[in-house]
């Protein structure tokens, strides 16, 4: 299954994109050839369902054409392959889009994935995509998952049209629960409840086991903020220097103080009680469900009020107030949303947002299922493992459609935000300052920031 981790979601989602070959104009420029318009989007990489998808729409619409600009090309290494971009160039790349949008030179559409959403939508600088949708007789919005869109607002308006979305969840050993006599009510359930039981697990199976493989402080640090983050960062004011924030940072050392987690890389995943997990693939999920051992639960809070099933989004758009090409921008969002490129194999991380795509590749993957042999994951042949309970293939896919449904808390953060507390946190991870000392640390620089 596979991990989420937040910050290291987003480093992935650019180590994953690879150079467009455009050659993009200066953003909020637009070039035109005779009564051509373009529509220029500003992503930190390009992908292949972005570039897909612009040369597709550029066939049907003559008049319209989709440039890309990318602001953080991969480098390539000598043997050919991309390499990582840096903190510092992420940062930079934010700055850079964050200032062109408030001083109105932003792009037509803008990737908001790792930008503070928060801030454009309070200085105007993002269209209400609810507004198109209600002038727009064509676009029906039942046709998509409306938790999904309700649940991306900033306040009663949606401005950023998210294409995917991955349900996360916290995946335990079902006979190793049973065996402790453990029942988890995972609406209610904290961290704090989460260590009792890690620990009493430990009693049972050894103190060489672990409740989570390769989850270090930092990753750990960013998954409560971005859980947590509408009660950090309020109407654009910090809210760090609080026992709620002390409180997170003095659960997370706990654990790594009593072992309930290690702070190294382990390849041994077989001595981890639980796994970080998320839904992204009907195929490779049923598979995993299906197995007898698995069960999945939604993760632990801090203060036990789970707000229903969490997600991720890891490819949204918005679309540029002071753009001249509202209109063409907008059939380019309602193409991103169209049956065909919603079936795209190449669609960003997650489920599509569109349900009749989704009830489609469940009932493919149920058929491949039954056939057994091979099926083919995100572009890798992976085996059908031959003791599948195949009598539970329906109720499973009724299930995971539920969770579908039920989801309803985006898990959105702002990367700066991220990149300040984690710097600071080291500090108190180490013994070198007190909780409240680096509270108050990441407070003050988490205020400068926002009132820039």
């Amino acid at each position: 299954m596979k991990k989420h981790l937040a910050w290291m979601m987003m480093a992935i989602l650019v180590l994953l994109t690879a150079c467009s070959g455009n050659s993009p104009s200066s953003a909020g420029e637009h070039s035109s050839s005779g009564d051509q318009k373009t529509v220029v989007i500003a992503v930190t990489g390009s992908n292949r369902f972005l570039e897909t998808a612009a040369q597709k729409f550029d066939d049907l619409h003559p008049d319209i054409h989709i440039e890309i600009k990318e602001y953080l090309a991969m480098p390539k290494t000598d043997g050919g392959t991309t390499s990582a971009i840096s903190q510092a160039d992420m940062e930079k790349y934010v700055q850079t889009v964050t200032t062109q949008a408030l001083s109105g030179k932003a792009s037509d559409l803008i990737d908001m994935t790792n930008l503070p959403q928060d801030k454009f939508v309070s200085k105007n600088v993002l269209v209400n995509l609810y507004d198109l949708m209600a002038q727009d007789s064509a676009f029906d919005k039942s046709r998509y998952y409306e938790n999904i869109l309700k649940s991306s607002q900033n306040g009663d308006g949606l401005y950023a049209m998210p294409f995917s979305f991955s349900p996360q969840f916290v995946a335990g050993k079902k006979s190793v629960l049973e065996k402790a006599g453990i029942s988890i009510d995972d609406k209610t359930w904290t961290w704090g409840q989460f260590k009792n039981i890690a620990k009493k697990l430990q009693d049972q199976v050894g103190q060489d086991y672990v409740a989570f493989v390769n989850l270090l402080p930092n990753q750990l640090l960013a998954d409560y903020i971005e859980k947590n983050y509408s009660d950090l960062v309020q109407d654009g004011k910090a809210n760090f220097d609080s026992e709620l924030f002390r409180g997170m940072m003095n659960e997370i050392k706990s654990m790594y103080d009593e072992g309930i987690l290690q702070a190294e890389f382990s390849y041994d995943y077989d001595k981890a009680l639980f796994s970080m997990t998320s839904l992204y693939n009907p195929a490779m999920d049923l598979i995993n469900v299906l197995k007898e051992d698995t069960q999945l639960f939604n993760r632990p809070t801090s203060n036990g009020q789970s707000g229903g099933g969490e997600y991720s989004s890891y490819f949204t758009l918005g679309l540029n107030s002071k753009s001249q090409v509202q209109q063409e921008a907008w059939e380019f969002l309602k193409f991103l949303l169209s049956d065909e490129m919603q079936s795209s194999p190449e669609l960003p991380s997650g489920y599509p947002i569109h349900k009749g795509i989704v009830d489609k590749k469940f009932h493919e993957a149920k058929e491949k299922l039954l056939q057994g042999g091979t099926l083919e994951v995100s572009g890798f042949p992976v085996e059908v493992p031959d003791n599948l309970d195949m009598s539970m293939v329906d109720e499973r896919i009724a299930t995971m459609k539920q969770q579908l449904e039920n989801a309803s808390k985006k898990l959105t953060s702002d990367m700066k935000v991220f990149s300040i507390a984690m710097e600071e946190f080291e500090a108190f991870m180490n013994g070198q300052k007190t909780a409240e000392e680096v509270s108050k640390l990441i407070q003050n620089r988490v205020t400068t920031y926002l009132n820039e």
